[in-house]
């Protein structure tokens, strides 16, 4: 059940890194001390000015915590994550974030503790353990623009999402490649099916960026079927335009203070995205404790319209 997970938890690509590093777990520290690891700035309260590039995330090794995108430092908060969440983050009301379980939940994740609560269901369907009936309306990826939260499933439909109930409301086809295959499936060749996907919003719009591709689970070879790009994506009718072909190792993308970053899975390193080009440039390297990059949200997000 876990190979299944992990791939569904990054969105991913991309477990080369995680098996690389699974050997370096890290000490899970509680938000509510005042130990951070050195060169991490403190997460900006909520209101407060944004004056660092700290970004809450969700990692393949269900971690919760904050990196900062300067060092590439990595804090842990909380007890860690149930194995069926990951599927993204958004703003959610109040401080709370949300993510997406791919039991088909919505999820609230309290970011001074790291503790989870369910908000609701979407709708949309089950594939969270092997036995699921996985299928084109299983739960996907959330993500946000302008105030609203939305989400994808395996056929890539853009949905509304409420908040506060959770209930998943259909825009409409993206037009991105569906996913059709379940995650972590073996092909003839010894290869396992995995995929990357981030919805993201950028000076105002909705974003997706989305790959597929082989993986080799004895050498950590990486084969793209579809190569990552960027789409951009009509929030109103779900119509999307493809903008830039971009690094296929990309496990997820996020927006802070009008930059893009984005954190490739291969070489463990987050990097700045053109959106208009896909064209990345190093940053630093990310604290192998944070594996994979699942999910990525500002420390200070975006207001959500419907808090």
């Amino acid at each position: 059940m876990k190979t299944i997970l992990h791939s569904l938890i990054a969105g991913a690509l991309l477990t080369t890194l995680a098996m690389a590093q699974a050997s370096r777990s890290p000490l899970r520290i509680s938000s509510r001390h005042a130990l951070r690891p050195a060169g991490i700035p403190a997460v900006d309260k909520p209101g407060a000015p944004n004056r660092s590039r700290t970004v809450y995330v969700l990692t393949i090794g269900f971690e919760f915590g904050a990196v900062d995108l300067h060092s590439g430092t990595f804090l842990p908060i909380g007890p860690g994550l149930p194995e069926d969440v990951g599927g993204g983050l958004a703003p959610g009301p109040g401080p709370s974030l949300l993510s997406l379980a791919f039991s088909g939940n919505l999820v609230a994740i309290d970011p001074r503790t790291g503790k989870t609560k369910i908000v609701g269901p979407t709708g949309l369907s089950d594939c969270a353990t092997p036995t699921s009936p996985c299928g084109p309306k299983s739960a996907n990826v959330v993500g946000y623009a302008d105030g609203h939260v939305y989400a994808t499933d395996f056929a890539n439909r853009l949905y509304s999402v409420d908040s506060r109930t959770g209930a998943a409301k259909l825009i409409g086809p993206t037009g991105l490649p569906a996913i059709d295959f379940i995650p972590f499936t073996p092909n003839p060749d010894g290869t396992l099916n995995v995929y990357a996907e981030s919805l993201f919003s950028a000076r105002g719009n909705l974003y997706a960026n989305f790959s597929t591709a082989k993986l080799h689970p004895e050498s950590g070879a990486i084969t793209p079927v579809i190569s990552g790009a960027i789409y951009q994506i009509d929030p109103k009718t779900g119509h999307t335009m493809l903008i830039a072909p971009t690094d296929s190792a990309i496990s997820y993308m996020v927006t802070v203070d009008d930059t893009v970053y984005g954190f490739n899975a291969v070489t463990g390193q987050i990097v700045t995205v053109d959106i208009r080009t896909g064209h990345t440039t190093p940053v630093s390297d990310l604290d192998p404790a944070a594996s994979v990059i699942a999910g990525a949200i500002p420390a200070r997000p975006a207001p959500n319209s419907d808090h």
